[in-house]
């Protein structure tokens, strides 16, 4: 199996960086944190030996070739406030599935954005992808903005996807085609 290349990514406030095991406490303090995962398809995790078989497992995905999972940590202090992958791939379609999640103490800060931004011009640039696609609760509004600015469409609903907190969750999929990014893209830099 080819593996899919990874570097480390950098923006005007965080560094994207590979997984670390020094980082199983903010692992700890993103995933047990109930608001944050409100809209994640797991349940809250509840130690750090939880937190450090997470992060071990987010390791091993990118060390197998079927994901690249970026740390993103905040470029003054390398304080890991969340991560971000892509996954799901299809070399042949050329096409990967993206998910993020952030600190909810750092909601609010164009953090994400940043963040979504490097991945989406390194998908598309370097990786060469033509499909970037997500999976989002239709509650998480917060989410939905967020890849709707960038210019994923929103291809339809599927009803009960989701078993997480004692209750069904539906999930919209949205998708972005190369072509409409890079139309955007240019569009931005002519501004």
């Amino acid at each position: 199996m080819t593996t899919w290349p990874f570097r480390a990514l950098k923006t005007a406030h965080l560094d994207l960086r590979p997984l670390q095991h020094k980082d199983a406490s903010a692992y700890l303090d993103i995933f047990s944190d109930t608001a944050t995962m409100t809209f994640w398809s797991n349940e809250p995790i509840a130690s750090i030996a939880e937190a450090k078989n997470l992060l071990l497992q987010d390791m091993e995905w990118v060390k197998a070739g079927d994901a690249l999972c970026w740390g993103i940590a905040l470029s003054e202090s390398d304080r890991l406030v969340g991560k971000i992958s892509l996954y799901f791939f299809s070399r042949q379609n050329r096409r990967a599935e993206t998910g993020y999640i952030l600190d909810r103490r750092y909601w609010r800060r164009g953090l994400m954005t940043e963040a979504l931004g490097a991945v989406l011009d390194y998908a598309f640039d370097e990786l060469e992808l033509h499909r970037v696609e997500a999976d989002v609760d239709t509650g998480h509004a917060g989410s939905l903005a967020l890849l709707e600015k960038f210019g994923f469409a929103r291809e339809g609903v599927l009803r009960e996807r989701w078993f997480v907190h004692g209750k069904w969750h539906d999930s919209v999929m949205l998708g972005l085609l190369a072509p409409d990014y890079e139309s955007r893209t240019a569009k931005k830099d002519t501004l």
